[in-house]
């Protein structure tokens, strides 16, 4: 995209660059405005139009977004389409800023619209959701650099026996492109590695980070090193269940423990042989932890897994019959019946700051004085040359 091409399409979604308080685009003037990508919506199932006008009820709220500076912005030239496979959106104020703020950032989002859906719950019907990568699988829709979701909550299962995931694994593997989410997102990420053997990154997504009136800058610069550093490297100085002596390497994967316990015995598991397993939860109690460790563990998820590392288990509380029984006793009594070593402390979860990382590429993990060190290799990256970190959160 030229420069005078960006400075157009950014008049023309009601943006000044050239003043510091540009005009406001309110939830109105986006519907009019950004019409980007919305030939690739209907490809891969006939008119929803039926469907797609109870999309987005009255009742939703017209909020006007905050207004950000972009005289400052990065061209944006990373090819980027969102993925709404779970939750709607329901400020639609955050997804507007989200996106104002991710093409600051240097990316070009082709499909802005996919935000406005809203179908029940979820970001669209089952068939507009899995549209937005089956079209890609199918060739459709030319596959970018990113895929970004909108956000987390729940729906992705519904979507995966609709998505041919060898054919969406092999083109993003031709394309070197990046998939990124977390929490229901990891059905997606799950059988994306399980069935087209292809990484993803476990990140930050429009709605739930780049879309609030502050975003964690922390976070927002941890997604960008994610995805420009071909060897990232994250250090834990938690202690662990069992000493490990010697450095081991492993596909990391994993993600929400609520959603990889439910794919458990599926065709959508992962289970790479050597692999080490990282899992995340939120709300849940002590004992509702262990039955999901326990599903897993019983289905054999962690046979042939050399390690298992945890991240953020927040709001767990405290058991209701035995303060005691906690989550040091869970991770404690885990490692007792799967006799693997557990690490915890990864900062990744349902928490506001992230460390943003490979899933279904290659971790090695290795002893240090105070703990360990995560090194991750085999993963598609981005140019940093191309981003204005800045714009994540500005």
């Amino acid at each position: 995209m030229s420069e005078a091409k960006f400075l157009e399409d950014f008049k023309k979604r009601g943006l000044n660059i050239h003043k510091v308080q540009p005009t406001p685009l309110n939830r109105r003037r986006f519907l009019e405005l950004t019409t980007l990508g919305i030939g690739g919506l209907g490809l891969l199932y006939q008119s929803n139009s039926a469907l797609a006008a109870q999309a987005l009820p009255e009742e939703r709220a017209d909020k006007t977004a905050p207004v950000i500076d972009m005289s400052h912005c990065k061209l944006p030239t990373i090819p980027t389409r969102i993925f709404a496979s779970s939750n709607t959106g329901v400020d639609d104020s955050r997804n507007i800023l989200g996106l104002q703020r991710l093409t600051c950032a240097g990316f070009d989002i082709q499909n802005p619209e996919v935000t406005r859906r809203q179908y029940l719950r979820f970001g669209g019907t089952d068939q507009q959701r899995a549209s937005d990568l089956q079209n890609m699988a199918t060739g459709a829709v030319e596959v970018p650099k990113l895929l970004l979701a909108a956000r987390g909550g729940y729906g992705a299962m519904r979507l995966l026996e609709s998505v041919d995931w060898k054919s969406l694994g092999s083109l993003m593997k031709e394309k070197g492109s990046i998939l990124a989410g977390f929490s229901d997102i990891t059905a997606i990420q799950c059988a994306l590695l399980a069935k087209g053997n292809m990484s993803s990154l476990a990140a930050p997504m429009l709605y739930t980070e780049f879309g609030k009136p502050q975003p964690d800058i922390i976070s927002c610069q941890g997604f960008v090193e994610a995805i420009t550093n071909p060897r990232l490297k994250i250090s834990l100085p938690q202690q662990n269940t069992l000493t490990l002596s010697t450095p081991l390497s492993g596909v990391l994967w994993g993600g929400n423990l609520s959603v990889v316990s439910a794919l458990a015995g599926s065709a959508y598991m992962p289970n790479p042989k050597g692999g080490i397993v990282f899992l995340e939860e939120v709300g849940e109690q002590p004992y509702q932890v262990e039955r999901m460790l326990y599903s897993l563990y019983l289905s054999g998820a962690f046979k042939n897994q050399q390690a298992i590392v945890l991240g953020a288990f927040s709001g767990a509380g405290e058991d209701s019959y035995d303060a005691r029984y906690n989550l040091a006793s869970v991770i404690e009594h885990l490692g007792q019946v799967t006799g693997l070593p557990i690490y915890t402390g990864l900062p990744f979860g349902h928490v506001a700051r992230k460390q943003s990382f490979p899933l279904g590429a290659m971790c090695h993990l290795t002893p240090t004085a105070s703990g360990i060190t995560l090194e991750f290799e085999g993963y598609p990256t981005i140019d940093s040359q191309l981003i204005y970190p800045e714009g994540l959160w500005h």
